[in-house]
C-alpha cells in the first residue's frame, strides 16, 4: 500500500510539474563558439584564473554539460574523451588510468585532486578510483593538464593533474532528483538540495547511493566484481560583511566492493582463486577564506582533514591526513603576474597485514613542507608570456626535491598561438616501495628445484625519487570560425625509475613448509624516453551540431609499458529539436603488447529528451560494439582477476524544481 501511495505521489508531482513549466530548450555545450570555448577559465595550469588561449601547457577540460550529454556515471567515465588520456577499466570498481605512460591499476604519476583536495595515496602511489565518487550534477569541470605540473602542485604531478572542480552553491540552488536503471543490475538514485544562508550565502545538501552487479571474469568465472556505495555531503559559500569569502564542504561515503584475485600458496596448487567483500569508509572536511587585498592582489587559506578505512583480508588500512596551504596572487607591474605560497601535509597509517602481505613497521608518519612561486611575465602588449616557477619541497622519504618550470607563450596572431616549456619533476616512493615485504607468486617445483620458490618483493628505505625531465612543445590554430585544432607534442627522459632486482635465495621453513625464497628488492635502475603527441580537432557545420575528434600517439622504450601506442576518439554532439538531443563516442585503442590486451573499437549513444525545462529523460548504450571485451589486464602483483566490459543499456529521469 504504502508503495502504491508512493508511486502515485511522485506521478502527481510529475504532472504538476508538466502543466506548470515551459517547453525546454536545449541549453548544452554544443551551443558554445569554438572561440567561447578557447576563453573557459582554468585555475590547475597556473593556480590563477586564465583562459584555455592563454595557457602554455597541454590542456582540456571537460564541462557539466560534456559530462551529462556524455552519459558517465563516474568520474573515470567521464575522462575516457580527454585526449592523451589512457583510461582502462579493469573490474567494476577499479581503473587503469594514466597520461603519458606508465599506465597501472596505481597509476603513479599521475596527481588527482577534488576541488583542490589531493586523493593520491601514499600507500601504493596512485588513485582508489573507487572512492572518487561525488554527485556529476555538481561538478562543474574537469580540468585536466597533461604534463608536468609539480612546480605548482608538487611531487608526483609527473605526467599530469586532473582538478574535479564543484560548482558554487548559487548555481545549485532548488532541488534536483534523479534516479537510473541498467543492465548489469545497475541502480542509481541521487537527491540535492540548494538554499540561501542569510543575504550574502548558500548552500547545497546531497546524497546518492548505487548498486551494480558482478561482470563476467577472464577466467570463465564470475568475476566477483559486484559492488555499492552510498554518499553524502554538503557546501556552503559565505561573503561576510568585511567582504571576505568562507567556503565549506564535506562528505562520507561507504562502500562494499567485491574483487576476486589469485592468492599465493606455499602447498599445491601453489595459488588459490579467493572472492572477497572489502569495506571502504571516508569522511574529510575542507575550509578556505579569502580575501581582496586590492586589485588583482588576493590572499586564500585553505585547509582540509580527511581520514579512510580500508577492511580487505589482504591488507587493512586507516589513514589520516591534515594538509594546510596559504597562497597569494597579485600583480606587478602591470605585466608580472606573481603566485606564490607555502603549505604542508601530514599523514599516518595504520595497517593490518595478512600471510602474504607484511608492512615494517606497521604504522608509519609522512609529511611534507613546501614554498612555491611562480612569475608569468607579459610583453609586446601580452602577445608574449614568459612563465617561470619552482617547488621546493621536503618530504619525509628524501628529503629536499626541487621542483623547476620554465614555459613561453607567443600569440602569432588572433588565429596562432605557439608554446613550449622545459619542467622537472619528481615522483617521491610510496610507503609500499620503502616497507612492503609480499609473497607475489610461488613456482611449483621443478626438475631442477626439488622446493617450490616463492618470489617476494621487498621494500628498501634508501628508494630515492623518480625524476622526469620533460620537454613540451605546442601549436593552437583556428583556420575558420567554425574549426579549431590543438597540437601537443612531448619528449620526457626518465631517470631513476623504481625497479626490482634479484638478491640471494635462501631456504625458509615459514608457514610450516620448506620452500626457496627468491627476494626481488626495490632500485632505482631503471630509464626510459616517452615521446608523442595529441593532436585535438573541432568542427561545428552546423549551429545545432558540433564534431570533435582527436589522436594521440605514445612510444617508449620501456619494456614494462602497458600503453597503448594508438588512441582515437570521436564525439558528436547534435541537438536534434529543441528538446531532443542525441550525442554519440566513438573510440579505437591499439593493442598493448606488454599487458596482453587486444586492440577495440568502441561506441556509445545517449539519446535524451526534455518534454519540459525541468524534466529529463535519457536512455544511454555503451559498449555497443561487442558483447563483451577486455580493456586491461589485472596486477598480477595483486592478483587481482580481470573483469570484461560488457554491452549496457541504462535509463535515467532527472528532475529540478
Amino acid at each position: 500500500m504504502k508503495r502504491h501511495w508512493a508511486a502515485a505521489t511522485l506521478a502527481a508531482s510529475i504532472v504538476c510539474v508538466l502543466a506548470t513549466a515551459r517547453a525546454a530548450r536545449a541549453e548544452d555545450y554544443a551551443d558554445l563558439t569554438l572561440e567561447q570555448l578557447m576563453k573557459i577559465e582554468i585555475t590547475s595550469a597556473a593556480k590563477r584564473p586564465e583562459s584555455i588561449e592563454n595557457t602554455p601547457a597541454a590542456v582540456f577540460v571537460l564541462t557539466n554539460e560534456d559530462i551529462r550529454r556524455m552519459g558517465a556515471r563516474s568520474i573515470p567515465e567521464a575522462l575516457r574523451m580527454v585526449p592523451g588520456l589512457n583510461v582502462a577499466q579493469i573490474t567494476g570498481s577499479s581503473w587503469a588510468i594514466s597520461s603519458r605512460g606508465f599506465n597501472s591499476r596505481f597509476a603513479n604519476k599521475l596527481l588527482v585532486l577534488v576541488d583542490g583536495r589531493t586523493v593520491y595515496t601514499p600507500l601504493f602511489s596512485g588513485v582508489y578510483w573507487d572512492r572518487q565518487d561525488t554527485l556529476l550534477e555538481d561538478v562543474d569541470r574537469i580540468e585536466v593538464i597533461r604534463g608536468p605540473g609539480a612546480a605548482l602542485w608538487g611531487a608526483n604531478a609527473v605526467n599530469g593533474v586532473i582538478n574535479v572542480i564543484t560548482k558554487h552553491s548559487r548555481d545549485t540552488q532548488g532541488t534536483y532528483l534523479s534516479a537510473g536503471a541498467g543492465s548489469d543490475d545497475e541502480i542509481r538514485g541521487a537527491a540535492r538540495h540548494g538554499g540561501r544562508l542569510g543575504d550574502s550565502g548558500y548552500y547545497r545538501v546531497y546524497g546518492q547511493a548505487f548498486n551494480e552487479g558482478s561482470r563476467p571474469g577472464t577466467d570463465g568465472v564470475g568475476g566477483a566484481d559486484d559492488w555499492r556505495s552510498a554518499r553524502a555531503g554538503f557546501r556552503a559559500d559565505i561573503v561576510d560583511s568585511s567582504g571576505d569569502a568562507w567556503h565549506f564542504q564535506g562528505g562520507s561515503f561507504s562502500s562494499v566492493v567485491g574483487d576476486g584475485y589469485v592468492g599465493p600458496t606455499l602447498t599445491a596448487p601453489y595459488s588459490e582463486r579467493l572472492e572477497v567483500d572489502s569495506d571502504v569508509t571516508g569522511s574529510y572536511m575542507l575550509g578556505s577564506w579569502s580575501r581582496d587585498l586590492a586589485r588583482d592582489n588576493k590572499l586564500e587559506l585553505r585547509a582540509y582533514y580527511q581520514n579512510e578505512v580500508f577492511e580487505d583480508p589482504r591488507v587493512g588500512e586507516e589513514r589520516s591526513t591534515l594538509d594546510v596551504e596559504a597562497l597569494h596572487r597579485f600583480v606587478v607591474g602591470g605585466r608580472h603576474n606573481i603566485v606564490w605560497g607555502v603549505g604542508g601535509r601530514y599523514s599516518r597509517d595504520n595497517l593490518d597485514e595478512s600471510f602474504s602481505v607484511d608492512f615494517e613497521p606497521d604504522s608509519d608518519d609522512q609529511y611534507l613542507v613546501n614554498v612555491f612561486g611562480q612569475d608569468t611575465m607579459q610583453f609586446f602588449g601580452g602577445r608574449v608570456e614568459l612563465t617561470l616557477g619552482t617547488k621546493l619541497e621536503y618530504n619525509s622519504y628524501t628529503g629536499l626535491e626541487v621542483q623547476p618550470n620554465l614555459r613561453a607563450l607567443w600569440h602569432l596572431d588572433d588565429r596562432n598561438a605557439v608554446w613550449a616549456g622545459v619542467s622537472r619533476a619528481v615522483r617521491t616512493p610510496s610507503r609500499a616501495e620503502n616497507d612492503l615485504d609480499i609473497l607475489a607468486i610461488v613456482l611449483p617445483p621443478s626438475s631442477s628445484a626439488g622446493l617450490p620458490t616463492a618470489i617476494r618483493f621487498t621494500g628498501d628505505r634508501s628508494v630515492r625519487s623518480e625524476e622526469l625531465l620533460a620537454l613540451e612543445a605546442g601549436y593552437r590554430w583556428q583556420p575558420l570560425d567554425s574549426v579549431s585544432f590543438d597540437l601537443a607534442t612531448f619528449y620526457n627522459f626518465y631517470d631513476r625509475l623504481v625497479s626490482s632486482s634479484a638478491g640471494q635465495p635462501y631456504v625458509s621453513t615459514a608457514g610450516g613448509t620448506t620452500h626457496v625464497v627468491l627476494p626481488l628488492d626495490t632500485a632505482n635502475d631503471g630509464e626510459a624516453d616517452v615521446y608523442g603527441f595529441e593532436l585535438v580537432g573541432n568542427w561545428r557545420p552546423l549551429e545545432r551540431l558540433r564534431l570533435q575528434g582527436w589522436y594521440s600517439f605514445l612510444q617508449t622504450d620501456y619494456s614494462l609499458n602497458a600503453d597503448p601506442n594508438h588512441q582515437i576518439g570521436v564525439r558528436s554532439l547534435l541537438n536534434v529539436t529543441p528538446t531532443v538531443t542525441l550525442d554519440a563516442t566513438a573510440r579505437y585503442v591499439s593493442e598493448i603488447d606488454s599487458n596482453d590486451t587486444d586492440a577495440y573499437a568502441e561506441l556509445g549513444v545517449r539519446l535524451a529528451w526534455r518534454p519540459v525545462a525541468n524534466l529529463e529523460l535519457a536512455i544511454i548504450g555503451q559498449n555497443l560494439l561487442h558483447s563483451e571485451r577486455l580493456e586491461f589486464k589485472g596486477d598480477e602483483l595483486a592478483g587481482t582477476v580481470s573483469t570484461k566490459a560488457e554491452r549496457s543499456v541504462f535509463g535515467s529521469v532527472t528532475l529540478k524544481f
